[in-house]
């Protein structure tokens, strides 16, 4: 959501940034720019928003829009490292509170893509490979949890069920598509979350999104200037650049 995105937007100076005709057609938004406190040495950085859907006129959520994103990103820019930051659901049995930021730990799932066919079956399940960045989580002290994401905001006993035999412990609705593109495009890829709801003690998703949304905003915007920040850093490039050269084709 461009809400969402905002507060970086601005707080990095970031313009707005048409890579070519073709996405005109398309309701993406590119904002770029240079981290403005290493100059010798500078982050470009690209924050793409999926944009208004031009039917409906909302922002334009859940996987099949973080997917275009995504690749689109990749396609015009080259990252050496995608992102997705945003806001999820967890779960106050495994520690989550309201506004706690995560990182992504090891393995992005899909939890609504039910198709009992065999090869299909891991196909639906996704099990991507995030970005190892648990040295970011001690350096800056956040918490890591896998995440898993379907396209709605409510869920079913079977997509409870699902996160829990993925041993998921952040709901959300773009990060498994992301991980995708950035899997089939050798891109190393992580998330950062920051919760608006606890499933298993407000089970009112959609009013604990609307109540709790703008102070997780506010924290995913600081968290995740704190990890640009620490990106920006050589040797961060380095072990990325590293990470990236062994992924599988």
């Amino acid at each position: 959501m461009e809400s969402e995105a905002q507060g970086l937007i601005d707080a990095l100076a970031l313009r707005p940034f048409v890579p070519r005709p073709f996405y005109e057609r398309l309701p993406l938004k590119f904002y770029r720019g240079s981290y403005r406190d290493h100059p010798t040495d500078p982050l470009e950085l690209t924050i793409t928003i999926p944009g208004k859907d031009p039917r409906y006129e909302v922002d334009s959520i859940g996987t099949e829009p973080a997917a275009v994103a995504a690749f689109a990103t990749v396609t015009e820019f080259h990252p050496t490292v995608l992102v997705s930051a945003g806001t999820a659901g967890s779960f106050a049995k495994h520690g989550a509170s309201i506004g706690r930021v995560y990182l992504s730990d090891s393995t992005f799932y899909f939890h609504d893509h039910r198709i009992p066919l065999p090869g299909w079956d891991k196909f639906g399940k996704g099990a991507y490979p995030s970005l190892d960045v648990s040295h970011l989580a001690r350096e800056l002290s956040l918490p890591l949890g896998n995440i898993s994401s379907d396209n709605s905001l409510d869920f079913t006993e079977q997509d409870l069920a699902a996160i829990v035999s993925h041993g998921a412990v952040v709901k959300e609705m773009e990060a498994t598509a992301v991980a995708w593109v950035g899997y089939i495009t050798g891109t190393p890829m992580f998330a950062i979350k920051s919760i608006t709801d606890l499933i298993d003690t407000h089970p009112d998703a959609p009013s604990e999104f609307q109540k709790n949304f703008a102070m997780a905003v506010t924290n995913l915007t600081e968290k995740t200037l704190a990890v640009i920040d620490a990106f920006a850093r050589t040797d961060e490039k380095t072990a990325v650049i590293e990470h990236q050269q062994k992924l599988p084709r």
